[in-house]
């Protein structure tokens, strides 16, 4: 028997609206519902008994009403799935099925992220265009549904997603006419030297190094907000990213920075409209007054958590999300394990410091609202701190709702308000549509509202209630989220939920602990090593796990990349959370008002839980089967495998580099460039089966064309190499390749050779066309070796290929002098000079006239590969274009008299 007792407080009352829905608030309302003691007083999905107690005979006598009340149908059914009460195993308890499902917000959030999506990709007039017109639908809805008298039917299908699609074009529409008001949006275009005053947003972040000094670079994302093109000074409001050299390492965010440097566009919908790459060590104004104390808290904690902590950088990075100190070993093991949501600050960090403070205040009796106004100071002072990303953004205003609903009494409804936070933030930032931390946080958070509960109660059929909720978290959050996720990592991380699970119950300890930390050293340093010292053992702890899961056998499987991908993982996600929500439960029993509930154990019992065993097993077997065969499927037959008898040439996905196969047997390729990792060039040519490198070209010796060479060698002959070059001396990259057995040759014009023995595969001849011999020669990438490549098939006509390596555009002029009879046979296939940059030029093209072009670039690269006026001066000649960019790695079959691009 579980002692019932009426509210103490009327405060009580509205909590338990909080955390207990509908139900609850209408007890609430009337000062009658009984609370309950204990976990079941605030868990949705805690069970409490029901025969003999007044808690029971309300339930019944609320069921009962609801039963004779709900009319009879289709949604009737729906509902009744979700309200089916579970007995339990050993008492006679009911535990109703939880209900977040609130979705009459949802089309509202589907148009707010579809308007989002288009509205970024125009500019501004459109936009505005797109608004006005988008207000008088709305406008005309509004007088349509009060002229017919349909209020309520006319007014949630039609005005309300138009208002809110016209909620996020207006605000929209200014912001893009700010991003390209002066001369801005004309420099982009044209690719323009400036002068640049430029605010940083964010901290200097190391990427890639330089893909031809091999130094570092460092990203910066930031406003232009002034600036000198062509001697006239500007002013602007541009968000910009900028990439600079080391140099730029100190940067901080609210730092003003003045540097130059050349724009370049970047691709429609994205935050930034213009790259500016560095060409000069940075100018820095630092702020002054009380705007740096938030960076100076972080840099303070920062040092204070490296001195005292062993645990490589981690507590920095779980409590304000600085992952600068982080140790890129941990920073991997992370990775692999699932885990590196942790190592940024997210909505969970929200939600833990808002219940502390919140909690806290009330332990110490006070009031309601002073209660919830510390919560919400203590959350914006967080926001400032960790600066206002998009995860955090959307908790602290979810957060921020929920406190205003629990004030006001209505209580609060999860998906609800995830709901309307969607609307909001895109109607605030209609760019927060394509970041992936935004997406993840709203995939997390549905998670776990509409599954993580259903989880919970069916795992709690063979575990404690507590455990199955820990166990649960992770599960539905990683369900949820994992389709997104492999669009960034195309693995899948085999021991994520064990990893997570076991980090789990140190991850509030750490949050707390370490904010309160924080909050410490702005008072006096000293006083805040105790607790940094805390905090550090749950980190340490935090690190030891992902170590010994990403050290396990098989820690991550691979996974198809790109939107077959995310389909197969969406499909997969889908059949377990279905299979779990919709597994048989055992039968329900309902007493009436005042009566005991009697079971025959000869007959219903036996039943029963006979029927719900064979149902679980049922469940649990269709999941087990559906799982092995989708990893079967991918494992044995994975999307984009080539099929080893249908290609003659290969475009490998190698980054920002080039390597083409040209074959010349079965498992043997002519190879031209490596691209800049060995990693990549290797599983390429894995891929392809490829076992002999008959010839290596390496048309000149910018690293993203050979520094992938000890790749090519692994478990590989490489029977001959040959390679261009402005320089003297060969680089060590390629002199100390350990597996090497030839020397490469410098090759010249009029180099020829053939491969292949006319079989399934043709025959392939080459030429070199350029460098001539005592040419002069300007640059690296005019000293591109330019091959010639016939392929010669029984079943088809010669197809002529050219490569090109970097060559720009002067050089192509002078390589087609110097060649007449490739100007009036033309090519079929041509890869297109310096990965689409614009000083590669169009010559080629036009002259040549080839049916296909071949771009190798890496997808988002820094350099604005392919630019625009390339990939469109190709398509007005009506030349198909296929790009690694988009492709991946793809493959070019000769067949009859046509050339098929497949993957």
């Amino acid at each position: 028997m579980v002692e019932v007792m009426r509210p103490r407080h009327n405060w009580t009352r509205y909590v338990r609206a909080a955390t207990e829905g509908a139900d609850a608030r209408r007890g609430a309302q009337t000062g009658d519902a009984p609370v309950v003691c204990g976990a079941a007083a605030t868990d949705p999905v805690a069970s409490v008994p029901v025969s003999g107690t007044i808690a029971g005979r309300a339930a019944a006598t609320l069921t009962a009403a609801r039963s004779r009340s709900t009319p009879i149908g289709p949604l009737a059914s729906w509902r009744k799935k979700f309200l089916r009460e579970k007995r339990g195993r050993d008492t006679r308890t009911a535990v109703i099925e939880p209900r977040h499902r609130d979705l009459r917000l949802l089309p509202a959030a589907a148009v707010a992220w579809i308007t989002a999506a288009g509205v970024t990709r125009l500019d501004a007039s459109s936009a505005l265009l797109g608004a006005v017109v988008l207000a008088t639908l709305a406008l005309c809805s509004v007088i349509g549904c009060l002229a017919s008298g349909r209020v309520r039917r006319v007014a949630v299908p039609c005005v309300v997603p138009l208002a809110i699609a016209t909620l996020v074009c207006a605000p929209a529409s200014a912001s893009l006419a700010a991003r390209t008001s002066g001369p801005v949006s004309t420099a982009v275009q044209e690719q323009s030297a400036i002068t640049a005053v430029v605010h940083a947003t964010s901290d200097a972040v190391m990427i890639s190094p330089d893909r031809f000094t091999g130094s570092s670079r460092f990203m910066v994302e930031g406003t232009l907000t002034a600036g000198t093109l062509d001697g006239v000074r500007f002013t602007a409001g541009t968000p910009v990213v900028v990439i600079g050299p080391a140099s730029w390492q100190p940067v901080a965010a609210s730092d003003s920075v003045r540097t130059a440097g050349r724009l370049l566009p970047t691709k429609p919908g994205d935050r930034a409209a213009a790259l500016l790459i560095a060409a000069t060590s940075p100018q820095v104004t630092s702020p002054a007054g009380w705007t740096t104390v938030p960076a100076e808290l972080r840099t303070d904690f920062s040092q204070l958590s490296s001195r005292l902590t062993g645990e490589g950088g981690l507590l920095p990075g779980m409590v304000i999300g600085d992952r600068s100190t982080l140790d890129e070993s941990l920073a991997a093991d992370m990775q692999t394990t699932g885990m590196t949501h942790l190592t940024a600050v997210s909505g969970a960090n929200c939600s833990y410091l808002l219940a502390f403070v919140f909690l806290g205040a009330r332990a110490l009796r006070l009031p309601r609202l002073p209660s919830a106004v510390l919560g919400i100071l203590a959350l914006i002072g967080f926001v400032i701190l960790v600066r206002p990303e998009p995860s955090v953004l959307r908790a602290a205003l979810m957060g921020g709702i929920g406190v205003a609903a629990v004030l006001s009494g209505r209580g609060k409804v999860p998906l609800a308000l995830l709901l309307l936070t969607v609307v909001v933030l895109l109607t605030i930032d209609p760019w927060l549509h394509a970041s992936f931390a935004f997406m993840l946080s709203v995939a997390a958070a549905a998670g776990l509202i509409l599954f993580g509960p259903v989880l919970a109660l069916r795992l709690s059929r063979f575990m404690p209630l507590l455990v199955a909720q820990l166990v649960a978290v992770p599960i539905a959050a990683q369900l949820f989220c994992a389709p997104i996720l492999t669009l960034l990592q195309p693995t899948l991380p085999l021991y994520s939920i064990p990893a997570n699970l076991a980090a789990s119950p140190v991850v509030p300890f750490v949050t707390i602990v370490g904010m309160a930390a924080v909050a410490l050293i702005a008072v006096a340093e000293p006083l805040a090593v105790p607790l940094v010292l805390a905090a550090g053992w749950g980190t340490a702890w935090v690190g030891a796990v992902a170590t010994f899961f990403a050290s396990a056998p098989g820690a991550t499987l691979p996974w198809v990349g790109g939107p077959v991908g995310v389909i197969l993982t969406g499909m997969l996600s889908a059949a377990i959370v279905l299979a779990v929500t919709f597994s048989p439960r055992r039968r329900t029993v309902t007493p009436g008002p005042g009566r005991s509930t009697k079971v025959n154990p000869s007959r219903g019992s036996n039943r029963s839980e006979a029927h719900s065993g064979h149902g679980r097993i049922g469940a649990l077997l269709w999941l087990a089967v559906g799982c092995v065969a989708g990893l079967a499927a991918v494992t044995l037959w994975p999307p984009g495998r080539p099929d080893n008898g249908t290609w003659h040439i290969a475009a490998c996905d190698v980054g920002q580099g080039d390597a083409f196969a040209v074959r010349t047997g079965e498992r043997s390729v002519i190879l031209i460039d490596t691209g800049p990792e060995p990693d990549a060039v290797d599983a390429c040519l894995d891929r392809l089966a490829v076992d002999t490198v008959e010839l290596l070209v390496l048309t000149h010796l910018h690293a993203d064309h050979y520094g992938g060479i000890e790749g090519v060698s692994r478990d590989r002959t490489v029977q001959r190499i040959l390679y261009s070059s402005s320089e003297p001396a060969l680089p060590t990259t390629v002199t100390a390749v350990p597996a090497q057995q030839v020397s490469p040759e410098r090759l010249i014009a009029g180099m020829t050779g053939e491969h292949g023995d006319g079989g399934s595969y043709g025959r392939v001849s080459w030429t070199v066309l350029w460098p001539e011999a005592g040419a002069p020669i300007d640059s690296e990438n005019n000293s591109s070796a330019v091959l010639d490549v016939v392929i010669d098939t029984d079943a088809a006509p010669d197809v002529a290929v050219l490569l090109t390596g970097d060559l720009e555009e002067d050089a192509a002029r002078a390589m087609l002098r110097a060649s007449p009879g490739l100007n009036e046979r033309g090519v079929q296939i041509l890869k297109v000079a310096h990965h689409g940059a614009r000083n590669g030029g169009l010559d080629l093209a036009h002259t040549l006239k080839p049916r296909l072009a071949l771009i190798s670039a890496g997808r988002d690269n820094d350099y604005g590969h392919p630019h625009p006026t390339i990939t469109a001066g190709l398509s007005a000649a009506g030349i198909t274009v296929a790009r690694t960019d988009q492709l991946g790695t793809f493959l070019v079959s000769i067949q009859d008299d046509s050339l098929r691009v497949h993957r």
